[in-house]
């Protein structure tokens, strides 16, 4: 039902490899350019890989657009809470100071900004 390279991308996401996770959805949609839905999802990744390397304009720039890429499929689409991302996305704005390129680990970590809220396969049926 779902295309292997979204599934690899769950699967990459939840074992921290944010980097791959980008990487493997990225091909995906490279052949289907108009779906902003993978493209919203890409970006999670991406900012969760820029959140360990505290890079916080970076991290902020992301959650922008892919609030606006994913706004259009809430609630839900393909097994994804989209109204639970959007709502991580918000917080990340809010929580990311404006204006700043990086922070230390450490002082990033305080701010107690979780995970991206993205499925597991087997909340999927996988």
């Amino acid at each position: 039902m779902y295309h292997t390279n979204y599934l690899s991308f769950f699967r990459h996401y939840h074992a921290e490899e944010y980097w791959e996770a980008h990487e493997v959805l990225e091909e995906l949609w490279q052949t289907q350019r108009d779906n902003d839905f993978y493209h919203g999802l890409i970006q999670i990744a991406a900012i969760m890989h820029q959140l360990k390397r505290g890079k916080v304009r970076g991290a902020r720039k992301l959650a922008t657009s892919a609030y606006r890429y994913l706004s259009p499929f809430r609630p839900e689409r393909d097994g994804v809470d989209v109204d639970a991302l959007l709502a991580w996305l918000a917080l990340c704005l809010e929580r990311l100071p404006e204006g700043q390129a990086s922070m230390a680990l450490p002082d990033l970590e305080q701010l107690s900004i979780p995970v991206g809220p993205l499925p597991r396969l087997h909340e999927m049926g996988f």
